[in-house]
């Protein structure tokens, strides 16, 4: 697998977005960064990234999980890290129907994000 270079995040609160992509970046990721299902879906085509970072409750209601699966049909295999607030059973059951998918809880410390995404891809 080549290395991570090119960064989706896909995140409603504005916020946790920027910090995200801030640190990303310092580390010298190309990174994107989106708020809801559809540009999730969108940009995961267009931005071809090598990593997405998705969020489970997106902007207009919207979910990760689904864009997720829709990301996966439309043929996209790159990993998905989802982040959640919850821990819940059918919330983790419905990531790992999802190839190449983990899950950070939030709050997600960063340093521990970028370790993880130098240790695994």
């Amino acid at each position: 697998m080549s290395p991570i270079k090119k960064i989706l995040i896909a995140e409603d609160e504005l916020l946790i977005a920027k910090v995200l992509k801030m640190v990303l970046e310092k580390k010298h990721f190309e990174v994107m960064q989106v708020s809801d299902e559809a540009n999730a879906v969108k940009q995961s085509a267009e931005f071809s990234p090598d990593l997405i970072i998705m969020d489970i409750h997106l902007k207009n209601k919207s979910n990760g999980i689904s864009a997720g699966k829709q990301i996966r049909k439309n043929g996209i295999r790159c990993p998905i890290i989802f982040t959640t607030g919850n821990s819940f059973e059918q919330t983790k059951e419905e990531i790992k129907s999802i190839e190449n998918s983990h899950l950070f809880i939030k709050p997600i410390d960063s340093d521990q994000l970028i370790k993880y995404i130098g240790m695994n891809f």
